[in-house]
């Protein structure tokens, strides 16, 4: 008794997977798996700088607010003796505020308020650190240029960038001590980059 012809036998052979066929697809599919994680994490990795320079452009526009604002600074500070409606232990509104980057602390900046009226942080003068804006792990500060929009020249220390009643314009101080028209602050985490640039007219933007 015959069970199949050589031609359903044929047909029955077609319809499975070769030992080589099988290789080659999960060979593929490893491959695409590969490569999705591979660009997954550049992506997710590149997003994450974006956002710390999103959070760095969001601290020195909260400076230029507050600087605009005049937010009070409670200070028996003689600097503010003569401002009218002022008495001391008040909060005083004559200070700008301000963000500092410094290279040798690469993985924070700092919001401040200028009270000794240098235009730059000085950590050893009462109340004017206001807050401390720490990085996670693996991400800091990559570099730091502070000019003019066609020649930034990169800095060797610190940066400071304030604001002071009543314009809106930015007062950018580098390693030099001048006030500058242009900065731009570079972020880093395994390669990925993300900078923001200051220009002295208050312009704030984030950019690769």
């Amino acid at each position: 008794m015959k069970i199949g012809s050589p031609k359903t036998k044929n047909r029955a052979a077609k319809n499975g997977f070769t030992l080589i066929e099988l290789m080659v697809s999960l060979a593929i599919f490893a491959f695409m798996t590969a490569f999705l994680l591979a660009k997954y994490g550049t992506f997710n990795q590149s997003t994450l700088v974006t956002n710390l320079a999103y959070d760095a452009a969001l601290t020195i526009r909260s400076a230029q607010s507050y600087g605009l604002n005049v937010l009070g600074t409670v200070s028996n500070s003689s600097t503010c003796t003569g401002q009218t409606g002022y008495s001391a232990g008040n909060p005083c509104f004559y200070y700008p505020y301000g963000v500092y980057f410094a290279l040798s602390t690469p993985n924070q900046f700092i919001l401040f308020a200028d009270i000794d009226g240098t235009g730059k942080y000085d950590s050893g003068t009462s109340g004017e650190l206001i807050s401390t804006y720490n990085m996670n792990h693996g991400y800091t500060i990559k570099s730091i240029c502070a000019g003019t929009l066609t020649s930034c020249t990169p800095l060797s220390s610190s940066l400071n960038i304030t604001f002071k009643r009543p314009n809106p314009d930015a007062i950018i101080i580098g390693d030099g001590g001048s006030a500058v028209s242009y900065a731009k602050i570079t972020f880093v985490a395994n390669n990925t980059t993300s900078s923001v640039v200051v220009q002295s007219t208050g312009e704030i933007s984030v950019g690769n």
